[in-house]
């Protein structure tokens, strides 16, 4: 029997050959014409998908930018750092690819949390210029900030965080480690650790003044980083008097800012905690404080020109260890129906599990932006109706990295998005813990790892417009600031190359 096959293959290989060489050699250079041009048609058609046309003046600068990246890859003697190691390589700050992220016009982060929105060396600097909080120096409480207004309210191991570092009672470095993920580096589970950092801060949000404080700093860091527009995920805890209180001190820092920054516009969304653990009625508390903030503290920065500063409403907390967003689902429902101007900006995929379906779920409560999406891939018919209704997945790298989701971030689930034109946007999540510099970390990441020129970035970069939550009239005029920030970034740019 074997001998038999053998003869028929071998049979079939001389008619193969036979046939190819009675080939004329045009035939035959017609025949590898068209499979070049099959291959090409397949390659184009998994190229990036984008609505964007460079200018010339843009083409030069791609160029630029295409240079930098091999520039950077060069000075990383083949050990290109793709797990993105932003929190303590200077390699990375110093190259001029960071330099031209720090430089970009933003748009918005649309995917940031309250209370975590300054990373270390800004907080850093935040709280050693205050008198009145405070260090752990002891075992129990070590790095952990506390506040007191009087302080005789102090314990004996509790001091001022600028005297605390200058007296040596707490390194700088030590601190770094213990308010940042780099102190979890060889943590077991990567969220046990990420989610005491709260505890560490909480006290960040003791009083509405010092929230007031921390929020004009953190609005003035944003804007310095060239990001017009913050929709900020913020968890509304005690009464509706107490939330009220707090949501307006977050809005007196917003217009103190403005003052400033004109164009700077910033969103508040509602968050409610999913955690298993936790009491349901808590959630419900959050939800209900949200929507009461909603009705009573607007933006009014502009008399004649009133609206709303609550847009939205999200569930959050390590979706593996949460409820899953069904249990939420006649909750939500209701909600919208009560207020059918309100968003949904929904946690969900933010999972390595093959199980996790909560993406489904997102797309089916009528969700305008899915918080993450990682594990949407594994769902090919939502993926493609998500893409139908244009629903944003709000993309944070540097935070899926850090998190463990994705080990090397060239393999990230945005590169399917982005070819398939799933509509995404690059957001930060909790820079305090894990960036250097936010969102210019996860500009860096996304450009190096998935291999982004100028076209891609531009409409990233419009997407976080375009797919904000704010209502017309604000939109237009943040894509018309955005438009005239980029304007005068390539002005820049191209002044820079001719100095």
């Amino acid at each position: 029997m074997k001998k038999r096959l053998l003869v028929i293959w071998i049979a079939i290989i001389c008619v193969i050959g036979s046939a190819c060489a009675g080939m004329t050699s045009e035939e035959q250079k017609m025949q590898g014409k068209e499979y070049a041009e099959v291959r090409s048609s397949h390659a184009e058609a998994n190229q990036y998908q984008t609505d964007v046309t460079l200018s010339e003046e843009e083409q030069q600068l791609d160029q630029k930018l295409a240079a930098w990246k091999e520039a950077y890859k060069t000075s990383c003697d083949g050990a290109v750092p793709y797990d993105m190691p932003v929190l303590t390589d200077e390699n990375i700050w110093d190259s001029e690819l960071y330099a031209f992220c720090e430089r970009l016009p933003k748009g918005s982060d649309l995917h940031i949390h309250g209370m975590a929105l300054m990373p270390f060396e800004e907080l850093l600097a935040f709280v050693t210029a205050r008198d009145d909080l405070y260090i752990g120096t002891g075992d129990k409480n070590r790095c952990v900030l506390a506040y007191h207004e009087d302080a005789k309210e102090a314990a004996e191991d509790e001091f001022p965080v600028k005297e605390a570092l200058a007296r040596g009672l707490i390194d700088k470095n030590e601190l770094r480690d213990q308010w940042t993920v780099l102190g979890g580096k060889e943590a077991p589970d990567i969220w046990v650790w990420f989610e005491t950092l709260f505890d560490k801060q909480g006290a960040l949000s003791a009083s509405p003044a010092l929230i007031e404080a921390y929020y004009q700093d953190a609005f003035r860091y944003y804007c310095r980083n060239h990001i017009l527009h913050l929709e900020v995920r913020q968890l509304f805890f005690g009464s509706h008097e107490q939330a009220e209180e707090n949501a307006k001190a977050i809005r007196n820092a917003y217009y103190d800012v403005r003052k400033e920054y004109p164009g700077f516009l910033v969103s508040l969304v509602g968050t409610g905690l999913k955690y298993a653990s936790l009491d349901r009625g808590l959630t419900d508390t959050l939800l209900d404080n949200a929507l009461y903030v909603r009705d009573h503290v607007k933006d009014e920065f502009d008399p004649d020109d009133i609206h709303d500063f609550l847009i939205g409403i999200d569930l959050v907390n390590e979706e593996d260890k949460s409820r899953p967003l069904t249990e939420f689902a006649d909750q939500l429902d209701q909600i919208k129906k009560e207020n059918p101007d309100l968003h949904l900006m929904l946690h969900a995929g933010e999972s390595l599990n093959a199980d996790s379906d909560n993406v489904i779920d997102a797309y089916l409560l009528g969700a305008d932006r899915i918080g993450h999406g990682l594990n949407l891939y594994r769902f090919p018919d939502i993926m493609d109706l998500v893409k139908k209704d244009g629903i944003c997945l709000e993309v944070c790298p540097v935070s899926n990295q850090t998190l463990r989701y994705v080990n090397d971030l060239r393999s990230h689930p945005a590169v399917e998005y982005l070819k398939r034109a799933v509509p995404i946007s690059i957001c930060s999540d909790d820079p305090a813990y894990l960036e250097h510099e936010t969102l210019t970390d996860d500009f860096f990441a996304a450009i190096l790892c998935w291999d982004l020129g100028l076209e891609e970035i531009k409409q990233l970069c419009m997407n976080s417009i375009t797919y904000s939550a704010v209502d017309e009239t604000q939109k237009e005029e943040l894509m018309k600031n955005w438009e005239e920030q980029w304007k005068a970034f390539l002005q820049d740019e191209k002044e820079r190359d001719a100095g």
